[in-house]
């Protein structure tokens, strides 16, 4: 290993000791690409990601939005898939010479949270409820794309926490097989934003009567978001990949929607300024 490869480590470690756990600071750019909500749809996402590297610029930031997994309308779900190819897209960022650690986040979605508490369940007091509110959500379908049975956790549910802790273990086992998928879900972050805080990129939501330190799981189920024109704090742009109204693709005077619904995936470029430059759409 050469001495330059021990010295990005080594200023890698450093920025996850100085990078806040929950949220992520892009540093300072001239340009940004978006990526809304994906929900399983490779063949798409693929396209997208294929008119990205095309584009992008050594200099250019990558944001996820979140919702990379998911259910949708298509016989075959294949979010397992679809991390696959995200981080494929994440690495043709990173080849350049200009790269920067910081210059790619990963934002959590409902659909992550979904997928990560599947693990946890043995520890909740009402885990068949459960089950069945995050099924209905889609966790059934995702975890199908990792060839798990989509009936264990109700199973699993009615039989007690033993049995909940075999499934979570399962479950857990799965996701280690696919490489870098156990690392893709630990670097997830609750929102970012650019050094000046200008921009603020959101996966569906954030309560506008809290600072950005005070965020919580809005902003992954979404709400305080749906008034585009109306400012949060001092920044010039507000931008979403995930839309829990289904209104489709929308911009406003502060606020961007890259939300495509089931059938398109939408991903735009900003200036720092907050003007989006371009869209593409699978």
């Amino acid at each position: 290993m050469s001495g330059h490869s021990l010295n990005a480590h080594t200023d890698y470690e450093k920025k996850m000791l100085l990078q806040d756990s929950k949220i992520h600071n892009l540093g300072s750019f001239k340009k940004v690409w978006v990526i809304g909500a994906v929900r399983g749809k490779a063949s798409l996402f693929e396209k997208v990601c294929e008119k990205i590297t095309k584009k992008f610029t050594a200099l250019d930031r990558l944001v996820f939005t979140g919702n990379l997994l998911g259910s949708n309308l298509d016989d075959t779900n294949e979010s397992s898939r679809v991390i696959d190819i995200a981080l494929k897209l994440r690495s043709k960022f990173m080849c350049n010479k200009f790269f920067d650690i910081s210059d790619i986040v990963f934002l959590r979605g409902y659909s992550e949270e979904l997928l990560e508490k599947s693990i946890e369940l043995h520890m909740s007091p009402n885990p068949l409820e459960l089950v069945e509110w995050m099924y209905s959500k889609g966790l059934d379908q995702i975890l199908k794309s990792y060839n798990i049975q989509d009936n264990l956790l109700d199973n699993a549910a009615r039989n007690g926490a033993a049995a909940l802790s075999r499934a979570s273990s399962e479950i857990r086992l799965a996701i280690n097989k696919k490489p870098g998928h156990t690392n893709y879900l630990s670097s997830l972050k609750r929102l970012a934003f650019n050094e000046e805080k200008t921009l603020l990129f959101v996966s569906a939501g954030l309560s506008k009567d809290r600072p950005i330190e005070a965020q919580s799981d809005e902003l992954w189920w979404g709400g305080g978001f749906s008034d585009l024109d109306d400012p949060y704090n001092d920044m010039l742009r507000l931008v979403r990949g995930h839309d829990p109204k289904q209104n489709g693709i929308t911009s406003g005077k502060y606020g961007v929607t890259l939300d495509g619904g089931n059938d398109t995936i939408c991903a735009g470029l900003f200036q720092s300024d907050g003007q989006l430059i371009e869209t593409i759409q699978s």
